[in-house]
């Protein structure tokens, strides 16, 4: 077991867990409105590619610890925020101008409602990944990576939709569809993350090696708040 945060404060590989990060969220805010059908049911195209994020997510908090997970955070909801404004002001901005200016109006005139989803479910769903992730680390001492990951999906994907869907998506969609979706969107991402298990173990043990790295968060805070060091 390493110390909890090594010495060599500058990784490798950590600035390209938080880009990959940035882009599948941003992409995932546009993607959000996209929905397909399998029969009776619909999901969200975002809700595919949030289940990678998921995945980088967990193995940056696996390799890197808690802080660095709650650093990524916080850098997404900075872009996002930025990203999610410009496109509504846009939207906005003479939208009589031809037809294109008026379905871009349709389509993103409510975007506002994307930055607030995600002000309140990015920061508490993936606080409580990185939060489950560190701890069962510890409980298991670094073992059982397949048992950790399932269990932070489950609850990450669940805290996530229902914070998220029922605001950006309440006015598209009526309340039996938002739930339709909520669930089949959960019920997909778990499926997915089953499926995307052995990549996961295969990326954490590699990134580990290549980085030196294994961090435990022995005596940290949790407070998402407190960006340095471990103290309480």
């Amino acid at each position: 077991m390493t110390q909890n945060y090594p010495t060599h404060s500058k990784f490798k590989y950590d600035s390209l867990f938080i880009s990959l990060s940035v882009t599948i969220m941003i992409t995932c805010d546009v993607l959000v409105y996209k929905t397909l059908d399998f029969y009776d049911f619909k999901i969200t195209f975002s809700g595919i590619l949030f289940s990678f994020y998921f995945l980088i997510s967990t193995i940056q908090t696996e390799v890197y610890g808690y802080r660095q997970g709650v650093k990524t955070v916080w850098i997404m909801v900075l872009y996002q925020s930025i990203f999610v404004m410009v496109i509504f002001v846009a939207s906005h901005m003479q939208p009589e101008n031809n037809q294109i200016s008026m379905n871009f109006k349709s389509l993103f005139g409510e975007f506002w409602r994307v930055m607030v989803g995600t002000w309140t479910s990015v920061p508490i769903s993936y606080f409580i990944n990185g939060f489950v992730i560190s701890s069962l680390k510890k409980v298991f001492l670094g073992r059982f990576f397949f048992i950790r990951y399932l269990i932070a999906s489950m609850t990450t994907q669940a805290a996530l939709l229902l914070s998220a869907y029922p605001i950006s998506l309440s006015s598209k969609y009526n309340f039996n569809e938002l739930i339709t979706i909520i669930t089949t969107t959960w019920s997909y991402k778990v499926v997915m993350s089953i499926i995307l298990l052995p990549i996961g173990i295969i990326l954490a043990d590699k990134v580990k090696k290549l980085e030196s790295a294994d961090v435990y968060d022995w005596g940290i805070s949790y407070n998402p708040f407190f960006l340095r060091g471990n103290k309480k």
